[in-house]
C-alpha cells in the first residue's frame, strides 16, 4: 500500500529529521499545524487547548528535544526512547504511556514485522513516536481535516482503533492460507511443502508475539479510562465505547490467531504422518522383495556350497545333514523370536 510523502521520509537514521508533523487544537475549536521552528525551543504542553506531536524515535533531534526542552518526566522520556519494548499500557502521575504495534506496510517489509508506536498522553498533550512510517498514523492525520478529534482521549482511541483495524486483513489472509493448506492435505495426491508450512507457522508466531500483549495493553487502557487520573487524558462515553470495541476486536484477532496456530499444528502432524506413511510403504515394498528373494538366496547358497575339506564331505548323507542343521537353526530362531514376542 502506498505511503504519503509526508510519512515516507526515511526517518531511520540518527541524523534524520526528528519532527514529522503536529497539530494545535485551540480551545475555540480551530486547528493549526505546528510550526516546529517556533516550538522547538519551548515546552511540549501548550498554554491553551491541546496538541498532538508526532516524531521519529530514532532521530538524535528527537532525543535532544525531549531531554532538553520538552519538560516531560524523565521516566516518560526513557519509555518513549526505549529501544525494545512490548505492547503495554502504564499510568504515571502526570500522564499515560501506551505502547502498541502496527502492521508494517513499508515496501519490502513483511507485514508481521509490526512497527512499534509509543504514545504519551496527558490532559492537553499527545506525543506519538515511531521508528518507521505507520499507515494507521498517517490515516488518522488525514482524517483530522475532515473530522477533528475533540480531545486527547478521542485521538488516542482513534489511533488504537486504526492500528488494530489494519491487523485484521493480515489475519484473514493467514486464515485463507490455512484453508488452502488443508485443501491440499485433503486431496488424494496432495503434498504440502514442509518449508512452506514452517514459514507459515513462523509468521503466525511472530504476529502472535505482538498481538497477545497488545490485547493485555488494550484491557489495561480500558481500566485506566475508568480511573479518572489527574494527569491522564479524559475519555468520554463515546471514547470508552470505541476503546471497548477496539479491545474486543484485538481479543477476537488474538483468538483467531490461536485457532490458526492450532490448525497449523494439526497440519504439521499430518505432514509428518504423511511422510512416515510414505516411508512405511517403501519399507514394506523392500520387505516384500526381500521375502521373495530370501528363500531363493538360501536355495542357491545351499546348492552352491563347496564341500571340499569339510568333514564327511565324501559321505552320501553329508548334504542331508547340512539341510537338517540349517533347518534346526531356522526353527531355533523362530522359537526365540516367539519367546521374545518380537513376532
Amino acid at each position: 500500500m502506498p505511503i504519503s510523502p509526508i510519512e515516507r521520509n526515511d526517518h531511520t537514521e540518527p541524523n534524520a529529521e526528528g519532527f514529522i508533523f503536529g497539530f494545535n487544537f485551540r480551545a475555540d475549536g480551530g486547528i493549526e499545524k505546528v510550526d516546529w521552528g517556533a516550538l522547538k525551543p519551548t515546552a511540549a504542553c501548550p498554554e491553551e487547548g491541546w496538541r498532538w506531536l508526532h516524531f521519529n524515535r530514532l532521530s538524535d533531534e528527537t532525543r535532544d528535544w525531549l531531554e532538553e526542552s520538552s519538560h516531560l518526566d524523565e521516566t516518560a522520556i526513557a519509555s518513549l526512547l526505549q529501544s525494545e519494548t512490548r505492547p503495554r499500557c502504564a499510568a504515571y502521575e502526570d500522564g499515560l504511556l501506551l505502547n502498541l504495534r502496527g502492521i508494517n506496510h513499508n515496501p519490502g517489509a513483511e507485514p508481521e514485522d509490526m512497527i512499534s508506536v509509543r504514545v504519551w498522553a496527558t490532559t492537553n498533550l499527545i506525543i506519538s513516536m515511531r521508528s518507521y512510517p505507520v499507515k494507521a498514523i498517517h490515516e488518522v492525520r488525514e482524517e483530522i481535516g475532515r473530522d477533528a478529534p475533540e480531545s486527547p482521549g478521542q485521538l488516542l482511541a482513534r489511533i488504537a482503533a486504526k492500528l488494530v483495524d489494519y491487523i485484521d486483513p493480515v489475519v484473514e489472509q493467514l486464515k485463507e492460507e490455512a484453508d488452502e493448506f488443508e485443501d491440499i492435505m485433503l486431496e488424494g495426491h496432495g503434498r504440502l511443502s514442509p518449508r512452506d508450512l514452517a514459514e507459515f507457522r513462523r509468521t503466525i508466531l511472530v504476529l502472535r508475539r505482538y498481538v497477545q500483549p497488545q490485547t493485555e495493553a488494550m484491557s489495561q487502557l480500558m481500566r485506566e479510562t475508568r480511573m479518572h487520573r489527574t494527569g491522564a487524558p479524559a475519555f468520554s462515553e463515546t471514547d470508552q465505547l470505541e476503546l471497548r470495541d477496539t479491545s474486543d476486536h484485538i481479543l477476537r484477532i488474538s483468538e483467531e490467531l490461536d485457532s490458526i496456530r492450532d490448525r497449523a499444528g494439526v497440519l504439521q502432524d499430518q505432514v509428518v504422518g504423511q511422510r512416515q506413511e510414505t516411508l512405511n510403504q517403501r519399507l514394506l515394498a523392500l520387505s516384500i522383495v526381500s521375502a521373495i528373494f530370501l528363500p531363493l538366496s538360501y536355495v542357491t547358497g545351499l546348492l552352491g556350497m563347496n564341500l571340499a575339506g569339510i568333514p564327511w564331505a565324501d559321505e552320501p548323507w553329508s548334504f542331508g545333514l547340512v539341510v537338517l542343521v540349517t533347518g534346526l537353526l531356522g526353527v531355533g530362531v523362530l522359537v526365540f523370536l516367539k519367546w521374545r514376542r518380537w513376532i
